[in-house]
């Protein structure tokens, strides 16, 4: 029998759990600070559980609310947030509205009428169907949390409709181990099913990544139908592990339409992964379950073969090459400069200590 989502069990604050959280909390900081400037807000944090872990740890809804506080007051912005947080459970719902409350309460002049905080009692994809249906194209830049604890009541079509609106973007949990554990029964192929978005996803993942080992291709299919048939253009993967055999227990997974949030998370993904890769394996310190960085080298050659005899602009080298690297900006840096001092591309526009601001116009040589 699978454990309630109130069982204390569930609610052990894990070294992964506090990787995940630094991960949403710098993002959405980030997120907060460049589309705070010009909007109003909504935060959904869709599997919010409790408000705080039994160790007295902080749950997600309350590094939200302090994450927006935090850029508020350093920036003044934005100028309205809404933050909607939903949880089907009663005993974590209860939790979670004491928490809220008596962070504001004791917090009056950190939290003013620029925060407006609903909760619902209610699951995801119904709060989500009526919130996109009464608002739609008028809806404000929304990021979405999913953060559920195993793979039901995460139905694509509702994830598929989020990412139909402008300046939306998702952040959610994929439990790959639990949908590889459980793909090839019958009891669970209608959530499996409902999770993709699609029929008969055994004869599919066989059909289209025939060489792939299931993990991977279980997380490849999401990706594609997020891109595919969601219409997502930037997905960013991260792994998560948490025993000393280094076995994936979920991805946590990035979908947006904006190339700057795509990087402005890669970087985040990439410094939070243990030594600096993107996944986090877990307590041991083996690290050969993941590839390891294969250095500059590796990329100046793909960037010489991708732009040969093409002109552009630093900035464009890069959102082009977003999904096809595991490199971030001071890696491209680095291999741009040493590709001039080999006579490779030509850079103009170089910044006044030798850097690459965005707008340097780096000239491949054929």
């Amino acid at each position: 029998m699978p454990l309630p989502d109130d069982s204390p069990k569930k609610w052990a604050y894990k070294e992964h759990t506090r990787v995940k959280h630094e991960i949403l909390s710098k993002y959405l900081g980030g997120w907060t600070n460049i589309l705070g400037k010009f909007y109003k807000l909504n935060i959904f944090d869709c599997f919010a559980g409790r408000g705080r872990f039994p160790d007295g740890s902080e749950g997600s809804p309350l590094i939200i609310i302090k994450t927006i506080a935090r850029i508020r007051e350093k920036k003044r912005r934005p100028d309205g947030a809404n933050c909607i947080f939903i949880e089907r459970s009663e005993n974590n719902f209860q939790n979670l509205q004491e928490e809220i409350n008596r962070e504001i309460e004791n917090s009056p002049q950190r939290y003013g009428d620029w925060l407006n905080v609903e909760c619902f009692n209610d699951e995801f994809a119904n709060v989500a169907s009526r919130i996109i249906d009464k608002c739609g194209e008028r809806l404000d830049p929304s990021f979405f949390f999913i953060d559920p604890f195993g793979f039901s009541g995460v139905p694509f079509e509702v994830i598929k409709n989020i990412l139909s609106l402008r300046r939306t973007e998702v952040f959610m949990t994929f439990m790959v181990r639990d949908v590889n554990r459980f793909f090839e029964s019958s009891h669970h192929t209608i959530s499996i099913e409902e999770l993709y978005g699609m029929n008969n996803v055994q004869n599919v993942l066989q059909n289209q990544y025939p060489s792939l080992p299931r993990e991977q291709a279980l997380l490849k299919l999401y990706r594609d139908q997020l891109h595919e048939d969601g219409g997502v253009k930037y997905t960013m993967p991260f792994k998560i592990s948490e025993d000393e055999r280094l076995q994936t227990t979920y991805y946590l997974i990035h979908a947006t339409n904006h190339p700057a949030g795509c990087e402005l998370m890669k970087e985040i993904m990439y410094k939070a992964g243990t030594e600096g890769r993107f996944g986090y394996l877990g307590p041991d310190d083996g690290q050969l379950a993941l590839t390891q960085f294969a250095g500059i080298p590796k990329l100046k050659e793909l960037l010489l073969n991708r732009f040969k005899g093409k002109i552009l602009f630093h900035k464009d080298l890069r959102y082009e090459t977003l999904m096809d690297t595991d490199f971030i900006t001071r890696h491209y840096r680095e291999a741009l400069l040493e590709l001039e001092s080999e006579g490779k591309i030509s850079i103009d526009g170089k910044g006044p200590r030798g850097g690459l601001p965005d707008d340097a116009k780096i000239a491949f040589i054929l």
